[in-house]
């Protein structure tokens, strides 16, 4: 675009204008020549940043923060922001031991997590407190017993060990971003619509999908499930926020009710045949890839629409035959010879407010 708008060309073109009736030479070095010249570096860098035009109006993934300024001025979108991990901590140690609120505790690689509220350790010698990370993130959703240190130990404290943690989400992405906007184009909300919830539910920090369902509970209710931005059941600090953000813009007389989606773990076992260039592991791996691309595609595709009544809400299956697909295209895998989903080898059934996980996936040669 404007490749021929150079220096050069735009020079030429001013001074083939000039009229030579006017006495005005247009030879080299003369005045014109002389003044033209800068004038027509500077038309010429006018003509180069044109080139950025489009991504800023017609925003894609690439756009950068021109995604967050389209999003912002058009439609009044703002970028989530991410969500703190919580977990419980068992704490044990002499009665009387005070742990302090914020008490940090630390994971092998850094990861700092403190105490929420002060815990007194009772006679039994052991008490449950509650962890916040201390900062956003997924990589804060560790796995129990991941705490192996103390930021300042404390006297009378001789043992700890975390519970899972949940509820951390990364700041969304310019991808994630670029569909909502993308959505609010093709999909308007307006008077306490369906997309209005879902506009609303898709605007609060760490909600990933958002399913919609009118008249859940009779007539004036709308329910909504909703999962993280990791597009994991969302965590009660998420729900909550979520259910009070759209108490406060729901139309009047709508009764909301917000809920997580609950988790089905989808544990596969196959035994397959492969080429002598890959490894029963590499495989595992890449189908638990797989896996996860898929169970995302298929929550997008079942909360993308909006539901009218709960009868349109149904059960709804993880194909059998899709898993099998995603795994013989693995490269390397020749064939299988057994394959189970959830112990069987048929369609998994979930129900309307469930969600697949990757469970368990055993590959073996």
């Amino acid at each position: 675009m404007f490749e021929d708008r150079t220096t050069a060309n735009i020079k030429a073109e001013a001074l083939g204008s000039i009229n030579p009736a006017t006495g005005l030479s247009s030879l080299a070095g003369s005045y014109a020549d002389g003044t033209i010249g800068p004038a027509a570096r500077v038309v010429m860098q006018l003509y180069q940043a044109l080139r950025a035009v489009p991504s800023m109006l017609f925003v894609d993934a690439t756009s950068g923060k021109y995604i967050d300024l389209v999003g912002y001025c058009y439609f009044n979108i703002i970028r989530r922001t991410g969500t703190y991990a919580h977990c419980a901590v068992t704490l044990t140690g002499a009665p009387g031991t005070i742990v302090p609120q914020g008490a940090v505790f630390l994971t092998a690689d850094g990861l700092r997590f403190r105490l929420e509220a002060q815990v007194t350790i009772p006679a039994e010698g052991t008490a449950t407190g509650s962890l916040e990370a201390q900062e956003m993130g997924s990589a804060y959703n560790i796995p129990e017993g991941a705490l192996v240190s103390m930021w300042v130990n404390i006297p009378g404290l001789t043992g700890y060990t975390n519970q899972e943690a949940a509820g951390g989400t990364d700041t969304e992405s310019d991808q994630a971003l670029l569909e909502r906007i993308d959505e609010r184009r093709k999909r308007p909300p307006t008077s306490g619509n369906g997309y209005h919830y879902r506009q609303w539910a898709l605007s609060v920090p760490g909600v990933g999908e958002a399913k919609v369902t009118e008249l859940k509970n009779g007539r004036g209710t709308v329910g909504l499930t909703i999962v993280d931005s990791n597009y994991e059941p969302a965590s009660p600090e998420i729900v909550a926020a979520c259910q009070a953000y759209i108490d406060q813009e729901r139309p009047i007389g709508a009764t909301p009710t917000v809920i997580a989606a609950t988790g089905t773990e989808i544990s596969i076992t196959a035994q397959v045949v492969i080429s002598p260039a890959t490894s029963a592991d590499t495989v595992k791996r890449e189908l638990e890839s797989r896996l996860a691309e898929y169970f995302r595609q298929l929550i997008d595709t079942r909360y993308g629409q909006i539901y009218y009544t709960p009868e349109e809400d149904t059960d709804w299956p993880v194909y059998f035959n899709r898993i099998a697909a995603l795994l013989l295209t693995i490269d390397g895998v020749e064939n299988y010879t057994t394959l189970t989903v959830n112990g069987g080898a048929t369609d998994v059934i979930l129900g309307a407010d469930a969600i697949p996980q990757v469970g368990e996936v055993v590959v073996t040669v």
